[in-house]
């Protein structure tokens, strides 16, 4: 068979595949083990050198992927950031009332590993840690990737009849404040709400505490 034309993959370029990819699965076992020391002992009590203790690498090596503890912290948060998103998207996609999609969403959060929703808390508790194009940057992405789709669910929902026409930053600020402090719970970082207690929470959320559901 003839290869005229079809680029022969060398020796050269298998070998730089395989070290990105080792670059790769090394960022990623870095921020794994970051994040696990930061939601338990807190950002600031953690050392650079006790990271890099943790992934078998010198610091040197550490300082190859992440140039600063700050860094590194970005790399974190906004990791959880993409997931949230993830969850989000995927909710919507699968369509059905505009309360079925915030339902499927809060649901989808409290699923999301408990380490995972424990990140929140270094978000809550850590952002000005970062550096300030790192802050702008994701607090922008943020806004972008969840806080409006979010709030075009509530409005999209009041425009077909199902939730009361207001300010849809507001539905949105309500919603996860109610549903963010059981995230900081005891024992969050293991296992999240049992369903029946994120039922109650979306249903005090959606109907109120006044009135029998529909």
């Amino acid at each position: 068979m003839s290869t005229v034309g079809i680029p022969l993959r060398t020796t050269g370029d298998q070998k730089f595949k395989g070290e990105r990819e080792s670059e790769v699965g090394m960022r990623e076992r870095i921020i794994e083990t970051a994040t696990g020391m930061f939601v338990e002992r807190g950002y600031d009590a953690v050392a650079m050198r006790e990271i890099s203790d943790g992934c078998g690498i010198t610091k040197a090596a550490l300082y190859y992927h992440f140039g600063s503890k700050a860094q590194l912290l970005y790399s974190v948060v906004n990791g959880y950031l993409h997931e949230n998103a993830h969850v989000l998207e995927t909710a919507v996609a699968e369509g059905g009332t505009y309360e079925d999609q915030v339902r499927r969403i809060v649901r989808g959060l409290f699923e999301v590993r408990g380490e995972q929703r424990a990140i929140l808390r270094l978000a809550l508790h850590y952002l000005d840690r970062l550096e300030p194009t790192d802050r702008e940057r994701f607090d922008q992405e943020y806004t972008d990737r969840f806080v409006l789709p979010m709030q075009r669910i509530f409005t999209d929902g009041a425009a077909a009849g199902e939730f009361r026409t207001a300010d849809p930053e507001l539905w949105v600020w309500f919603l996860l404040g109610i549903a963010y402090p059981f995230f900081g719970m005891p024992g969050s970082t293991s296992t999240p709400p049992d369903p029946h207690t994120v039922e109650e929470l979306l249903n005090v959320f959606l109907h109120g505490l006044c009135g029998p559901l529909d």
